[in-house]
């Protein structure tokens, strides 16, 4: 995968789950995961009010990002896998940690 690429795909990820943009965060799943989306979301504080990419491991076919998400009564750091697919880095599995 793509270095540059994948690094700044994960972080505007992040930045939308923040921001609340969840078109977005749902086209960032590939197209199997999307229906599950709302489910995964409700993992995450409600607000989210800030959101670190705390590692990010760059393979060649997938990478592995923890992102912890914090809200103002609690947190959670959730790991994605994300793989190319047509030259777009998407999610293809997650959980918390």
């Amino acid at each position: 995968m793509d270095e540059q690429q994948t690094r700044s795909a994960v972080q505007a990820h992040a930045d939308a789950v923040v921001r609340g943009d969840f078109d977005h965060v749902t086209n960032d799943f590939i197209e199997e995961m999307r229906p599950q989306v709302p489910a995964i979301g409700q993992s995450l504080p409600r607000p989210v009010t800030a959101a670190e990419v705390r590692s990010l491991d760059i393979g060649d076919e997938e990478s592995v990002a923890e992102i912890h998400y914090q809200g103002a009564d609690a947190a959670v750091t959730i790991r994605s896998r994300w793989r190319d697919v047509d030259g777009t880095p998407q999610i293809f599995a997650g959980e918390p940690l």
